[in-house]
């Protein structure tokens, strides 16, 4: 083959002449080019850039109508974008910057830019467009092809603030409970409504289908309202003070409609509760019927007294089409309301309305209802005509979000909070400002983010949100209790889980993943696992091990089960998931309608679980470098792997095997125990089971009555070590003192508050010691700081690394940077 052969088959050449010929083609014709889909999601590369990085932004852009031009829209003083729409120039302090195209993949052409860097603390927001230079409309991103935009002024802006998240000290010992309100337990009877009524005044659970499907939701409890309310949270508190929790995590306590029906409820009859509270209509009220804002004051006042912190589920991606803006919006097509939804048509045209009758029994017994939006075409929440979807890049409608819902509620009621509902709807530059609102040293935030390509979507949100629900680690989990995996494809998978997400100069101090075994829009793992404790138990386990926080749902602690899979009748019906919490264990009084029946042997773990969780620091650390794998038998199905390093470590041991077997751990090549021979490893979790390192192995025996075990060292691992930290060039003005903070207990766990001091030396140097013990011989992270009155500054740069000496003394010496 001659030379021009061989460039024409590479990579690189064929896909420039291809768009050089497809783009002269184009210009010949006449001018209706245009992409068929433009999407960003907010690729940028790294996903949260600090001042020392240039950023790459990616361009993802249709096949079918080509373009022959992409261009970012930046701007650096936080202003939106200016782009004339006709000339495509940047306006006022926009700047424009040309992509260039990289490569093509599965018929979609990928063209990228790369810009900065910036200080930190510049904020970054952009847009971006592209379009053919023979005419046809511009679009801009995020356009799909069914939601095209051509309007610079409606185009999605994306963003970020430059410099570093940092978590809340107090989320290395977090262990999150989530209560979904509705089913936990009701306290005040007089605000039962929308569910069949007993006579005791309690939503009577007698009212159900078993067996099969119900014919309509109305006429099952599971599907309507069951009482549950924020005084039941409060009457709970002790119980899950005594479980040892210190986050709750409500589900929504909002204003909602209650319920809706469809166009065809004459036809049908079919009602659908909302007690769920995921249908907001006026997030700044407390849904009536799960009580008052004086009760969510309570419910957090109390718990505090409790030392437990409260999270509350937040839904900024949309509204219910019951809320009064959307009815403004859709009903006059006009008006202040109308650009905070995204209409492609929008007719004043009356929409249906009924009268809802409810099933007898009914503590109400009919209502109305008008279908809004029935004869619009709006973008809505997967299609749902009942949740239109916010357009909050819309400036007044993300004031009304974050400002007017978000961060009054913070400030009025003093919680710790969001779990945040279907991120990737909104912009990565609304999640720039939501975080820049209402984040702060001690406010967390997890997202939801479970899309097909879900872990890349949670990346590009890093440095927004502190957290993300890890629907990964999950499928690991759940795959392999249910037989669906081996040990080899759960480890890998755990493996990768932990190491994801803290690449690109992510540190663990930024970010971190939740982790769980199920949640309340998927089966239960104990109806998964067919109630097996041992299961029950090892799954707990896993959750509670891994390098992330975990979170549980309500019941977890007790195998609490349904009677139903969510996807036994085809579609999801996951109120079969959501089944109320049984008291009968815990209060012997409990109402007949709330007692129920709970496996205790299960309880009693949970809380050894979760004390070993809030006490034990290698468990509190989310480095990936402290999640060593140390032995898998795939025949046995056994596992055992580390947390945690040096003699402050521990072993997590698993046997899922039905039966007794033992593991002379470890058995993979190339790692070893971090304990001397003679050590002797117990079980934190206090089932007795012990091991006497010999020969650099542990044998440990595990039976179906103690399948997991968490092996420490007896008396803690001994060991003390003290390191000198010092840190030269900066000159501290009068007032300032310098600390050194980090990831372990002894560092303060990232607390400015519990820093170690150092002493003056000179004019720009500062020293001083710092006594490891239960971090000794591990490797640990950290920052040096300057203090001054309530103000703290962080030096920049990723966190510096240290490996402390098992014991004796050890020394570090750097620069401020």
């Amino acid at each position: 083959m001659n030379f021009a052969g061989k460039l024409i088959r590479s990579v690189a050449f064929r896909t420039l002449f291809i768009v050089a010929l497809v783009s002269l083609i184009w210009q010949t014709r006449s001018a209706v080019a245009a992409a068929a889909f433009i999407d960003h999601a907010g690729n940028i590369v790294p996903s949260a850039p600090t001042s020392s990085d240039t950023v790459d932004f990616w361009v993802q852009i249709g096949y079918q109508g080509w373009v022959t031009d992409t261009r970012l829209y930046l701007t650096t003083d936080g202003s939106e974008p200016s782009i004339n729409p006709t000339t495509h120039a940047a306006q006022g302090s926009t700047q424009a910057i040309t992509m260039t195209l990289d490569h093509v993949e599965n018929n979609t052409l990928w063209y990228k830019a790369t810009a900065g860097p910036w200080a930190n603390n510049t904020v970054i927001r952009y847009k971006i467009a592209s379009w053919h230079s023979g005419g046809g409309d511009t679009k801009y991103a995020d356009s799909t092809t069914d939601w095209p935009v051509t309007d610079p002024t409606q185009a999605r802006i994306f963003g970020f603030r430059v410099g570093e998240n940092q978590l809340p000290s107090w989320i290395g010992d977090a262990v999150i409970y989530n209560v979904f309100v509705d089913r936990f337990f009701d306290g005040d009877t007089s605000n039962n409504d929308y569910c069949a009524e007993a006579t005791s005044g309690y939503c009577d659970n007698n009212h159900a289908v078993h067996g099969t499907l119900p014919a309509h939701p109305q006429d099952d409890y599971r599907f309507t309202y069951n009482g549950g309310d924020l005084d039941g949270v409060v009457e709970r508190l002790d119980y899950l003070e005594d479980l040892g929790i210190n986050v709750l995590w409500l589900s929504p306590v909002f204003d909602n409609p209650n319920f809706y029906t469809d166009t065809n409820y004459n036809t049908n009859g079919n009602i659908y509760f909302t007690y769920h509270g995921y249908h907001p209509s006026d997030p700044q009220s407390v849904e009536e019927v799960f009580g008052t804002q004086s009760d969510l004051q309570t419910l957090v006042t109390q718990a505090a007294n409790r030392n437990i912190r409260v999270i509350l589920d937040f839904v900024p991606n949309h509204t219910s089409s019951q809320s009064s803006n959307f009815i403004s919006a859709s009903t006059t097509c006009a008006g202040p309301f109308s650009t905070w939804y995204t209409f492609s048509s929008c007719s004043t045209a009356a929409d249906p309305s009924f009268t809802v009758n409810f099933p007898s029994g009914f503590n109400t017994s009919s209502a109305s209802y008008t279908v809004y939006g029935s004869n619009d075409t709006n973008k809505s929440f997967f299609g749902v005509l009942e949740l239109p979807q916010i357009n909050n890049d819309n400036s007044a409608a993300r004031n009304w979000v974050i400002n007017g819902r978000a961060d009054y509620w913070l400030t009025t009621l003093g919680h710790a909070g969001y779990r945040l509902d279907y991120a990737p709807g909104p912009s990565t530059d609304f999640w720039r400002e939501f975080n820049d609102t209402i984040g702060d040293s001690d406010t967390f935030t997890i997202a939801e983010i479970w899309l097909d390509n879900g872990p890349e979507m949670i990346r590009r949100q890093q440095g927004r949100v502190d957290s993300a629900m890890d629907f990964e680690a999950n499928a690991a989990i759940v795959g392999f209790f249910t037989g669906g995996s081996d040990v080899d494809s759960l480890d890998n998978s755990l493996r990768d889980r932990a190491s994801f997400y803290y690449q690109g100069g992510i540190s663990p101090s930024e970010f971190v993943r939740g982790c769980f075994i199920d949640n309340h829009d998927m089966d239960r793992f104990s109806h998964r696992v067919g109630y097996n404790l041992a299961d029950m138990k090892q799954g707990a386990l896993v959750m509670f091990t891994q390098p992330c926080v975990p979170v549980m749902y309500y019941g977890n602690e007790i195998g609490l089960g349904q009677e139903f899979g969510i996807y036994q009748f085809g579609g999801g019906r996951p109120e079969y998931a959501r089944e109320r919490m049984s008291w009968g264990f815990y209060d012997s009084s409990a109402p007949s309608e709330w007692y129920g029946s709970a496996n205790t042997t299960l309880w009693d773990f949970y809380e050894a679980l979760i004390d070993v969780r809030k006490t034990t620091p290698a468990l509190q650390t989310f480095s990936p470098a402290d999640y060593i794998a140390l032995y898998r038998h795939n025949a046995d199905r056994t596992y055992a792997y580390q947390r945690g390093q040096g003699s402050g470590a521990v072993v997590v041991a698993l046997n899922d095997s039905g039966g007794t077997r033992t593991l002379n751990v470890p058995n993979i090549g190339g790692v070893s125990l971090p304990y001397a021979n003679g050590t002797v490893l117990v079980d934190l979790l206090g089932s007795g089971k012990t091991c006497t390192v010999s020969g650099g192995q542990c044998a440990i025996t595990l039976d179906s009555n103690d399948p997991g075990v968490v092996l420490a060292p007896q008396g803690g691992g001994g060991g003390s070590a003290t390191v000198t930290f010092t840190v030269n060039g900066y000159v501290t003005q009068y007032g300032q003192d310098m600390y050194v903070v980090g990831n372990v207990p002894e560092l303060g766990n990232w607390n400015p508050a519990n820093a170690v001091p150092l002493s003056w030396v000179d004019s720009d140097t500062w020293s001083g010691p710092a006594t490891f013990t239960t971090s000794a011989g591990q490797s640990i992270q950290f920052k040096f700081i300057v203090r001054q009155g309530g103000t703290t500054i962080w030096e920049g740069g990723g966190n510096r690394t240290y490996s402390v000496p098992s014991s004796g003394t050890g020394s570090y010496t750097g620069w401020w940077q």
